[in-house]
C-alpha cells in the first residue's frame, strides 16, 4: 500500500511539475508577443506584412522554437530526476493539541 501511494505522490508532483513549466514557457512567450509582437505584425495574416516584419516574424518563430525546445528539455529533465526519489504527498496536514484545561490547555 505504502508503495501504491509513493507512485500516486510521484505521479501528482510530476504532474503538477509540468503544468509549472508549460505556464512558465508559455507565459513569458505570451508576454513577450504583447508586447513586442508589433515588430513583427502579430496577429496579422503573413501575406499583409512589410518585408520587415515579416523578418521579425521569421527570426521570432526561431526564437520562438528554440525557448520552446530548451524549455520542454529542461522539464523533460527534471521529470527523470524525480525518479531517482522517493516521494510522498504530505497532503494537508492540522495538528491538534489536546491537554488539560488547568495546565493552560497544552501538554
Amino acid at each position: 500500500m505504502r508503495n501504491n501511494y509513493e507512485d500516486f505522490s510521484k505521479r501528482r508532483l510530476e504532474n503538477n511539475l509540468k503544468e509549472k513549466f508549460e505556464t512558465i514557457i508559455i507565459g513569458s512567450l505570451s508576454t513577450f508577443e504583447e508586447i513586442f509582437g508589433h515588430l513583427w505584425g502579430h496577429g496579422i495574416d503573413y501575406n499583409k506584412l512589410s518585408s520587415e516584419q515579416k523578418e521579425f516574424r521569421d527570426m521570432w518563430k526561431d526564437v520562438r522554437t528554440t525557448i520552446l525546445d530548451k524549455g520542454n528539455s529542461k522539464a523533460r529533465a527534471a521529470i527523470n530526476e524525480l525518479g531517482q526519489y522517493s516521494v510522498s504527498w504530505n497532503r494537508y496536514i492540522t495538528n491538534f493539541t489536546i491537554g488539560d484545561k488547568d495546565n493552560g490547555g497544552s501538554k
